[in-house]
């Protein structure tokens, strides 16, 4: 399948649609508030089966085995050769809250670390070793910082000890692309000064109803392409029930879930859609037989509420 790529700064391609690798609930409601990664083994198998080359995990979501595991099986029989593989992960992430289950070993506070730089090399190296990889194609900084700091000072130079480690593993190749996840405008101009590697990739929560114009006009005018996880709004909010989206999905004869990425797709977005349902993780690929007109597009941005409906933290809280 011939997926459509994104150029980062440096030449590197990545495809437009990869698959999310994150598997549990967090939006709250009655079940278990965490990750249960025992649910990728199915669905990146049936991802990798349906034609998807990007794989998008990280160090706390618990998947590294089993995304390294499953690629490495493809890999040993040929399926798949590894210069097909897109495959992104993502470090430093800070503790979580109390109700959310996520192993204190996988995520700390820069506050309560000796040696920032330390902790985040050898977690990149378990990263490495889980995945069964000798270089990632995209490393990203998983959150600006600690989401409880009130020293600015301070998570700004953590942010600059973290971000130099990460253009060490760029120059040995360890990384073939660094970028960050859930900054801000002010958190991505703390890593822009001179001399300094300018991230490639900003990874935010972005749907119909988290809309960030600003920002992301802020990254392209900068080169930094935008990916946009929790495309769906991870199931929260009655997202892919909104009648609008229902309405734009029977004018083009397709289903709410590809309007909503194909809305993401032509503004230039990465997506990162994750589904553990074969019919639904083929559509997610299936997005390149129909476009939307611009009224159909603008309806979809009008739904932007007054304050913008989140699943994760507000980034803009965090110093």
């Amino acid at each position: 399948m011939n997926i459509p790529t994104f150029s980062l700064r440096n030449g590197i391609e990545v495809p437009a649609v990869g698959f999310g690798c994150a598997f549990g609930n967090w939006t709250g409601g009655d079940v278990m508030q965490g990750f249960l990664p025992e649910e990728a083994w199915r669905a990146v198998s049936l991802a990798l089966d349906a034609g998807f080359r990007h794989f998008d995990t990280a160090h706390c979501y618990g998947t590294e085995r089993h995304v390294g595991d499953i690629l490495g099986r493809a890999l040993a029989e040929g399926a798949v050769e590894r210069g097909e593989l897109f495959v992104t992960t993502k470090v430093a992430h800070p503790a979580a809250p109390p109700h959310v289950a996520i192993s204190h070993r996988l995520t700390w506070n820069c506050r309560d670390v000796e040696d920032i730089a330390r902790r985040v090399t050898d977690d990149f190296d378990r990263s490495k070793e889980k995945l069964g990889m000798g270089y990632v194609d995209l490393l990203l900084m998983h959150w600006p910082g600690d989401f409880d700091n009130a020293d600015a000072g301070f998570a700004r130079e953590a942010r600059l000890t973290i971000w130099e480690v990460f253009e060490g593993f760029l120059k040995r190749g360890d990384a073939k692309a660094i970028g960050v996840c859930n900054f801000t405008e002010g958190h991505l101009n703390d890593l822009m000064g001179a001399g300094r590697t300018v991230p490639m990739v900003n990874q935010v929560e972005l749907h119909p109803y988290c809309q960030n114009p600003a920002l992301t006009e802020f990254c392209r005018e900068r080169g930094i392409v935008v990916e946009a996880y929790a495309p769906f709004a991870s199931g929260a909010f009655d997202l892919l029930k909104d009648p609008v989206i229902v309405e734009v999905a029977e004018q083009a004869g397709c289903s709410t879930g590809q309007v909503i990425l194909k809305w993401h797709l032509q503004q230039g977005h990465v997506v990162l859609p994750k589904s553990g349902n074969a019919q639904r993780i083929a559509q997610n690929l299936d997005l390149f037989s129909f476009e939307l007109d611009e009224e159909q597009m603008a309806r979809i941005t009008a739904l932007q509420p007054a304050e913008a409906k989140r699943t994760t933290p507000d980034p803009a809280t965090i110093l």
